[in-house]
């Protein structure tokens, strides 16, 4: 792959050895294939968001510490709590976080990224394209109003930019297999047992598994991944 000299998204400008080592110490270790495939997404996000905005233009410098690794923290946990084949949805993916990273570093398992922006659908379809990845596909979807489409199908659904977690938790719950996961990013310490969110828990038949804790290269702000499974 070619990249320009001076393009943000370089990978050795960006992953820096304090990064793989987080990457590491979350479990992950990226091969070279993996990171090409990253590079790629990181090259089409700069390349296309003048145009389409798809990330905050001074987060650009910060593509692969606060969004690439941000979306790969959870791939050490999908390996530990699904079986090879697994379908995930991703409920809202934007220009493609966490689906598109993730299903580079996890070729065993398939995703499919909804998005209600028909225009951030067609992108992610070309990014997942330009990284040669065979386990995606992006459809144009809002979450809660996709009937059937969303009922039990998937063995886990993430989300990492959500609103309030208990105005999207029974929607994206509904969406799994029983016994199926849902995987909910938060910048911060975020109560899971408001009553809206266990009445969300109730109707769905699931319950709060664990949250994982994390720190972003660069940062000392504690992030979280909250698990809940359905029965």
């Amino acid at each position: 792959m070619n990249l320009n000299s001076d393009n943000l998204s370089n990978f050795g400008e960006f992953m820096e050895r304090e990064i793989e080592e987080r990457l590491e110490l979350w479990g992950l270790k990226l091969d070279a294939q993996t990171k090409e495939s990253l590079e790629t997404l990181a090259h089409e996000i700069k390349k296309t968001n003048a145009v389409l905005n798809l990330i905050s233009k001074n987060d650009e410098p910060l593509l692969w510490s606060r969004h690439l690794s941000d979306s790969l923290a959870a791939a050490p946990l999908l390996k530990n709590l699904l079986s090879p084949g697994a379908l995930m949805a991703d409920a809202g993916s934007g220009p493609g976080f966490p689906a598109l990273p993730l299903a580079a570093a996890l070729p065993a398992f398939n995703f499919e990224l909804w998005d209600s922006n028909r225009k951030r659908v067609e992108f992610a379809l070309r990014a997942a394209g330009a990284m040669k990845l065979k386990n995606t596909t992006a459809f144009h979807r809002r979450i809660g109003q996709s009937g059937a489409f969303e009922l039990a199908r998937y063995d886990a659904v993430v989300e990492r930019a959500m609103g309030k977690l208990e105005n999207i938790l029974f929607q994206c719950l509904n969406m799994l297999k029983s016994g199926g996961v849902f995987l909910a990013w938060q910048s911060g310490l975020v109560d899971a047992q408001t009553p809206a969110s266990l009445k969300a828990l109730d109707k769905a038949g699931a319950k709060l598994e664990t949250r994982f804790a994390y720190t972003l290269p660069g940062e000392t702000r504690e992030r979280f991944i909250l698990i809940f499974r359905r029965k």
